[in-house]
């Protein structure tokens, strides 16, 4: 067998292998509620580890009386599934229903003499007393008014009272000071900072994110495994040159993406510290098997195209 058929041969194996190795288990890891898993390509792709870990942590379904319904069965109506009306009780008027307070009985009124009412003699009291049986209220304090000293005279002139002055700025003798206010940093037109004034710089906070397992940039793997073997296994049967130069650079821009997909799973995991978060929840430990052989073989495969595209094609009968 020739090199170019070779190399090609090789090339289509290396294609289906990757793209095989998808679906089988690429990385060990532990999820919280779960415990130690092993997850594909195919289900960091699909995000499996935040689905496994919701599973574990939803509660169980509640059962009663062997369904898995919690509400309780409602009561049977009346005879024929109609519900019987309630009688509403009636009282005459003036009477007084069952169960119902009653309200005391006004007292008669006592009649004078000959059937007429005599008035009744409202009491009165002198302006500032107090009626009796009544509360009263505390007295106001007594107020004892001291008499002020007598203003010295001279010639039966009082003296003007002195108003103290007080300079601007200043604070009168016995009045609280206010509280100080803050310090503002104040910036000249120049950039310079105002005598007197410290401006104190903001703290920079940078937010990490982080790291992750690539998810969605997974499907690459399949994707040239398969382009991979499909343009090589028809490559013999394209006639035009510009159909077969466009395969050639297919087939290598598709080896090179499955060594770039398959090697960010196994350096990211190597460059991770324990513990951490790679899965999403969940902590990745080590790549496995098939992880390692999906890189082996898109190496493998590149490899072999390049050699197949540069040697000496058989010439056609």
């Amino acid at each position: 067998m020739r090199l170019y058929d070779a190399t090609r041969t090789i090339a289509v194996a290396a294609g289906l292998l990757g793209a095989v190795m998808f679906y089988q288990p690429w990385v060990s890891g532990t999820v919280p509620g779960v415990g130690v898993v092993s997850l594909s390509g195919y289900d960091l792709a699909q995000g499996r580890a935040q689905t496994i870990a919701d599973e574990a942590s939803a509660p169980p379904p509640r059962t009663s009386g062997g369904s898995t319904s919690g509400a309780a069965p409602a009561p049977a109506s009346g005879a024929g599934s109609l519900a019987m009306p309630t009688r509403v009780p009636t009282f005459a008027p003036g009477s007084q229903g069952a169960g119902s307070l009653s309200a005391p009985a006004a007292p008669p009124a006592s009649g004078g003499a000959g059937g007429l009412t005599l008035p009744t003699r409202v009491p009165t009291f002198a302006p500032g007393s107090q009626a009796p049986g009544s509360l009263s209220a505390p007295g106001a304090p007594t107020t004892v008014a001291t008499p002020a000293p007598p203003a010295p005279a001279s010639g039966g002139l009082a003296l003007p009272t002195r108003v103290p002055t007080f300079a601007p700025g200043s604070q009168a003798p016995g009045s609280l000071s206010a509280p100080a206010a803050p310090t503002v940093a104040a910036t000249t037109a120049a950039g310079t900072t105002a005598p007197g004034v410290v401006a104190t710089p903001l703290p920079i906070i940078e937010r990490i994110e982080p790291a992750q397992l690539p998810k969605l940039t997974l499907y690459a793997v399949p994707l040239a495994g398969g382009g991979i073997t499909i343009f090589t296994g028809v490559f013999g049967i394209l006639r035009d040159p510009r159909d077969r130069r466009f395969a050639r650079i297919w087939t290598i821009l598709l080896g090179l993406l499955g060594i770039w997909t398959s090697s960010s799973v196994i350096w990211t995991i190597a460059d991770a510290t324990s513990p951490n978060n790679l899965l999403a929840p969940g902590e990745a430990t080590a790549p496995l098997w098939a992880a390692w052989t999906c890189l082996v073989a898109f190496i493998a495969g590149t490899v072999a195209l390049a050699l197949a595209w540069t040697a000496r094609e058989p010439s056609r009968a």
